[in-house]
């Protein structure tokens, strides 16, 4: 009986640790600019490499977390996620970055909460030249029904709820906007005012990226919980590389310091 007891108590421990301490939320950003401020924060920190990429765990005020750059493109957003969700227990998953705004009125510094991600660069081209846009395509064959992949209402509620918050760096001498939207994903860095009117006008988007979708993809198929996160570094028009080059350290910082807004927010 003494025995059963002490098996049935740490049963119990187990799980009430696993259940508390094991779960995290996974923080992912394509380029060291956009982790390196959250990995510089991380209390508890432990260092791991699976599947070739470096995993980063400890706490974020508070809130157990792993932290990996994930690399830029879709094909390196899906294969780091799959890798991370394949060897960590997470309750959801951040998104965290800069990206080409699309806004008429967005600029660099800007923060555009993702409602919903779509990929812009998967589809046909006709015999005309014609181009339309398919959505993803399901792993057993045929396409899913919307181009656009929802956010998990929780983190998107968390995000707008942190974002009035925040106190974001000024870029330029001007206080950032925050957006709330659609974000569009493509292979593509856009430098091209045409492009970027197109991908605004045809999809609604107001940010172009190159890792969220392909993110998304993956959380929908397992039934993960995630948001994109990104703060415009540039427009996406013909000056975009410049002004990425110029802004890219800033925006990657506003959209840090949203992340530990919302860490903020999950720890009350």
């Amino acid at each position: 009986m003494a025995i059963k007891k002490i098996r049935y108590s740490v049963l119990l421990f187990l799980f009430l640790y696993t259940t508390s301490y094991g779960q995290r939320y996974a923080i992912m950003g394509a380029l060291d600019q956009e982790i390196n401020l959250l990995v510089e924060n991380l209390q508890k920190k432990e260092k791991s490499q699976k599947g070739g990429i470096d995993f980063f765990t400890g706490e974020l005020v508070g809130v157990p977390v792993v932290i990996c750059k994930v690399g830029v493109g879709k094909v390196n957003a899906a294969y780091s996620t799959a890798v991370l969700t394949q060897n960590f227990d997470l309750k959801g998953l951040i998104f965290t970055g800069v990206a080409g705004g699309l806004h008429p009125e967005a600029l660099p510094g800007d923060m555009v909460i993702g409602e919903a991600v779509l990929q812009y660069d998967l589809g046909r081209i006709d015999s005309s030249g014609h181009f339309t846009v398919w959505p993803f395509r399901k792993i057993t064959g045929g396409n899913f029904t919307d181009l656009a992949i929802p956010a998990d209402k929780y983190l998107l509620e968390l995000a707008q709820k942190a974002a009035n918050k925040v106190v974001f760096k000024a870029v330029a001498g001007r206080k950032p906007m925050v957006f709330t939207g659609i974000i569009g994903t493509s292979d593509l860095f856009v430098s091209n005012t045409e492009k970027a009117r197109w991908i605004f006008t045809e999809f609604g988007a107001i940010a172009t990226e190159m890792e969220g979708a392909a993110v998304g993809h993956v959380c929908r198929s397992i039934g993960l919980p995630f948001i994109v996160l990104r703060s415009c570094s540039d427009n996406a028009n013909n000056q975009a590389q410049l002004n990425f080059s110029q802004f890219v350290g800033p925006a990657a910082s506003n959209s840090s310091q949203l992340v530990l807004g919302m860490l903020q927010e999950i720890r009350k």
